[in-house]
C-alpha cells in the first residue's frame, strides 16, 4: 500500500503498534491513555480482541486491541477517513486494517468501571469479603423501607407527584414543558401576558402535533404517542387558553408554576426559609441553605449573591444551633454554596486572573462563616469549572492564617464523573495537608445531560459514566474509599436510593468501623418519605434547601423536574419500594445488562461511520489538554523575544498583537497579477493531471493535510494567540474550523 495511508509499526514495550506514520508519530507524543489500557490487559489477564478509545494529546483514535499477539491497530475515530477511503479504493491492506478493527465484536470490550477500578485499585464489591455487606444492607433496608411506609403524603405532593410521573412516562410532555419553564422567567418584562399566552399554546400545540406524529410512526417507549385521555384534556387546554385573556392567562401560568417551585425552593431569603428549616428541626434533621444563582454576568450580580450568602450566615441561627453539632461531627447550621457565582469573568483556562477575582469574595464569606460558626460547603459545578473551583478554595484554605484550624468546610464530589475517585483522592490529599477532617458531600451527579449532549455534539469522549449501574457501583467506592480514609474524612451520603444509605452504613458498621458516623442527604421535598425515614433511625440527616426567587429558581427547578422524572432515575425506581422489588446489587445489574447487549459504551465505539463529525475540541478546561498548548505558547514567545522570526520571506512586517514591538515574522506580499497567475497554473494542473481524474488521491490528500493540521493544533494555535491576541479556544476553534 503507498500514498498517505501506507502503514508503519513501533513497539511499545512488547506490543505492536500498528497505524499511520504520521498517527504513531503523534501517539509518542503521549502514551498515558495507551500504557494504561496495556496495563489493563497485562494485570487483568484479558485475552479477547476489543475495540478501545485512545486519546494522546487532545487527539482520539479508535484502536483495536488484540491481546493474544500482543498488536494494537490504530485508526481514525470512528474510522471515518478508512470506510471514506474504502469507498474510492479498494485498497487490500488498508481494507484488512480497517476490517480488523470494525468487526471486533462490542460485548468483548471491557466495561468502563472495571478499567477504573483497575486504574485506582477499587472493588466491585463481587468478592466474598462483601457478602456480610450486602446482607446487612438488604436488613437494614427492610427496616428503613418499614419507616418509609408510615410517611404520608399532602394533598400537593401527591398532585405535584402526578405531573412529575407524566413527565417521566412520556418524552413529549417533558420536553415541551421544560422548554415552557426555561423560558417563563426570561417573560418577566411581559406585562401584558401577550407573548406568555403565545409560547404557552405554541408548546401545547406542538404537543399535540408531536404526539400524532409520534402515532402514525408508531414509536414505542419514551417516544410514544400520549393516550387519547391526554389528548383529549390537552386539547381541552389549547381551546381554554385560546379564548382566555391573555393577562389572566399570564397571572395563572406564573402563579401555578411559583407554586410547583415552592415544593423545591423554600423561600425568597433566609426569613422566609425559617418555616422550613423549623419543621426540619422538630423532626430532628438539620438542612443545608442553598442559595441560588450561578454563572453571574456582572460585579454586581457577583457582589448580590456574596451578600446574599453573607446574610444567610448572619440569619440561620435564629433557632439557636450556634456552634451545635450533629453525631457526624458536622454543624447543624450549614451553606452551599457555587464558586462561579462569585467571579463574572470566570476563566478556568487563566487561574491567577480568576483566583483574584473569587479569592476576597469567598475568603470574606469563610471567615464571615467562621465567627458565626457556620459550615460551608463548597458545591457541584458543571466539569468545565470542578478543577479550578477546587484549586482555588485549596489555596484559600491553605495561604489563610485564620482558616488554618477551621475544619467546618468541605466540597461536593460526583460519583458520575469517570475521575470522581481522582477528584476525591486530591481531597484527601488536602485534607492530609490540613491536619483535619474533611467533611465530604457524596453525590451522584448535576448536570449528566447537559455534559453528555454537549459530548455528543462536540465528538469527544464523555467524561461521565454512561450507564447508570456504573454510578451506582462507583458512588459505592466512593463511599468505600472514604471510609478508608477515615482518619481524615467524615463522608455526607446524598442520594435518593435506599441502598445508597443502607450499603453506606453496612459497609461503615462491617469494614470500617472506627470511621467517622457517616451524615445522610436528601434534597428538600423531592422525597420526603426517605428524608424522614434516614431521621427515624437515628442516622444524622441533613436536606438540601435552595433559597432564591423564582426567576434565579427556575433552572433549578427545571433541575429538580429532570431528575424527578427520568425514567432511569432513582426516584422513579425507588418510588417502588412499596411493590417490594427483589434487591439486586449495582454489579449484578450491570454484569446482566453486559450479558445482554444492553451495555451502553461510547458513541466512537458504537458508531462508526464515514458521515462528518465535528473535530474533537481542545477542552482548555482540563489540565492535559491546557498543559501542551501553554508550553508550547511559552516556547513560540520566547522564540519570538529572542528575535528568531517564524517567517521571513518578505518585506510585510507582522508584529504580535499582544507585544506590538515584538517582531514574530516577514511575509511577501501577493498581487493581482500573482494571484491571477496562481489561479491560472492551478486550474490547468486540475484540468490535466492525475488530481482532476483520481478522486480518492484529493480525497486522501486533503484528509491527510486536515489530519496534520489537527495533530499541529497547538502549535498553530499558539502562533495564532501570538499573532492575532485570541483567547486559547478561539484560537483552537480557528485550527478546527480550518
Amino acid at each position: 500500500m503507498s500514498g498517505p495511508y501506507t502503514l508503519a509499526k513501533i513497539s511499545f514495550k512488547d506490543w505492536s503498534i500498528i497505524g499511520y506514520p504520521f498517527y504513531l508519530e503523534h501517539l509518542q507524543k503521549d502514551l498515558f491513555n495507551l500504557a494504561a489500557i496495556v496495563s489493563y490487559v497485562e494485570d487483568t489477564g484479558w485475552s479477547q480482541p476489543f475495540k478501545w478509545a485512545i486519546e494522546s494529546e487532545s487527539v482520539q483514535f479508535l484502536a483495536g486491541i488484540f491481546p493474544q499477539t500482543r498488536e494494537i491497530r490504530i485508526g481514525s475515530k470512528q474510522l471515518g477517513y478508512e470506510l471514506n477511503v474504502l469507498s474510492f479504493d479498494e485498497d487490500e491492506t488498508l481494507h484488512e486494517h480497517a476490517s480488523r478493527i470494525a468487526e471486533l465484536p462490542l460485548e468483548n470490550t471491557p466495561t468502563m468501571i472495571k478499567f477504573i477500578s483497575h486504574q485506582y485499585q477499587l472493588p466491585l464489591f463481587d468478592g466474598d469479603e462483601f457478602q456480610k455487606v450486602h446482607k446487612r444492607e438488604q436488613e437494614l433496608a427492610q427496616i428503613l423501607i418499614q419507616k418509609l411506609n408510615t410517611y404520608r403524603q399532602s394533598w400537593f405532593e401527591r398532585f405535584s407527584d402526578f405531573g412529575l410521573d407524566l413527565t417521566a412516562n412520556f418524552m413529549l410532555i417533558r420536553i415541551h414543558l421544560l422548554k415552557f419553564l426555561a423560558i417563563l422567567p426570561n417573560l418577566d418584562h411581559d406585562q401584558s401576558g401577550r407573548e406568555v399566552k403565545r409560547i404557552f399554546c405554541e408548546s401545547i400545540r406542538r404537543l399535540i402535533a408531536d404526539s400524532k406524529l409520534a402515532k402514525r410512526k408508531n414509536l414505542k417507549g419514551q417516544k410514544r404517542s400520549l393516550p387519547n385521555k391526554y389528548m383529549l384534556v390537552l386539547k381541552m387546554i389549547y381551546q381554554v387558553a385560546q379564548y382566555t385573556p391573555a393577562s389572566w392567562l399570564c397571572y395563572g401560568l406564573r402563579k401555578s408554576v411559583a407554586l410547583m417551585a415552592t415544593r423545591f425552593i423554600a423561600g425568597v431569603n433566609i426569613k422566609e426559609a425559617n418555616t422550613a428549616l423549623a419543621e426540619l428541626r422538630q423532626s430532628g434533621r438539620d438542612s443545608t441553605i442553598d442559595q441560588l444563582g450561578e454563572l453571574v454576568v456582572s460585579r454586581d450580580e457577583a457582589d448580590k449573591y456574596l451578600n446574599e450568602v453573607l446574610d444567610i450566615i448572619r440569619g440561620i441561627n435564629t433557632g439557636g444551633e450556634i456552634g451545635e453539632k450533629n453525631l457526624a461531627g458536622i454543624y447543624r447550621s450549614h451553606v452551599s454554596i457555587k464558586v462561579s457565582a462569585l467571579a463574572q469573568d470566570f476563566k478556568p483556562q487563566d487561574f491567577e486572573y480568576t483566583y483574584n477575582q473569587v479569592a476576597p469574595r469567598l475568603k470574606t464569606i469563610l471567615l464571615e462563616a467562621l465567627r458565626h460558626q457556620v459550615f460551608i460547603n463548597i458545591d457541584a459545578e458543571h466539569y468545565h469549572f470542578r478543577d479550578i473551583v477546587f484549586d482555588i478554595y485549596k489555596k484559600i484554605l491553605l495561604k489563610t492564617e485564620e482558616l488554618k484550624t477551621y475544619d467546618q468546610t468541605g466540597i461536593v464530589v460526583q460519583a458520575y464523573l469517570r475521575d470522581g475517585i481522582a477528584h476525591l483522592n486530591e481531597v484527601i490529599q488536602l485534607a492530609e495537608m490540613r491536619k483535619l477532617k474533611m467533611p465530604v458531600r457524596l453525590v451522584k451527579g448535576a448536570y449528566w445531560d447537559a455534559e453528555t449532549i454537549e459530548a455528543d455534539a462536540h465528538n469527544f469522549i464523555a467524561p461521565q459514566f454512561l450507564n447508570k449501574e456504573e454510578t451506582d457501583i462507583h458512588f459505592r467506592q466512593l463511599i468505600y474509599r472514604g471510609l478508608q480514609a477515615g482518619e481524615h474524612l467524615i463522608l455526607s451520603v446524598a442520594s435518593h436510593n435506599i441502598h445508597d444509605h443502607c450499603f453506606a452504613e453496612s459497609l461503615r458498621e462491617k469494614m470500617f468501623s472506627t470511621a467517622p458516623i457517616i451524615e445522610h442527604q436528601c434534597l428538600h421535598m423531592t422525597y420526603e418519605a426517605l428524608s424522614i425515614g434516614l431521621s427515624m433511625l437515628n442516622w444524622p440527616t441533613r436536606n438540601y434547601i435552595p433559597v432564591g426567587d423564582l426567576l434565579v429558581g427556575m433552572a433549578y427547578l427545571v433541575r429538580r423536574i429532570m431528575e424527578n422524572s427520568s425514567q432511569v432515575g432513582v426516584l422513579t425506581i425507588m418510588r417502588s419500594h412499596k411493590k417490594g422489588l427483589a434487591f439486586k446489587t449495582p454489579t449484578e445489574v450491570l454484569r446482566q445488562r453486559k450479558s445482554n447487549n444492553q451495555y451502553v459504551n461510547d458513541h466512537s465505539l458504537n458508531f462508526l461511520t464515514k458521515e462528518f463529525k465535528n473535530v474533537f475540541p481542545v477542552r482548555s478546561y482540563l489540565t492535559q489538554h491546557f498543559a501542551p498548548i501553554k508550553d508550547q505558547l511559552t516556547l513560540d514567545l520566547d522564540k519570538a523575544k529572542r528575535g528568531e522570526l517564524y517567517f521571513d520571506d518578505g518585506n510585510f512586517e507582522v508584529y504580535a498583537s499582544s507585544h506590538p514591538e515584538m517582531l514574530i515574522g516577514k511575509v511577501a506580499l501577493d498581487t493581482p497579477q500573482s494571484v491571477a497567475l496562481d489561479i491560472e497554473e492551478l486550474y490547468q494542473v486540475f484540468q490535466s493531471g492525475k488530481w482532476a481524474i483520481d478522486s480518492c488521491l484529493r480525497f486522501t490528500t486533503l484528509h491527510k493535510l486536515a489530519d496534520l493540521i489537527l495533530f499541529e493544533r497547538n502549535h498553530l494555535a499558539s502562533l495564532i494567540m501570538l499573532e492575532a491576541g485570541k483567547t486559547i479556544d478561539e484560537a483552537t476553534a480557528d485550527v478546527d474550523e480550518a
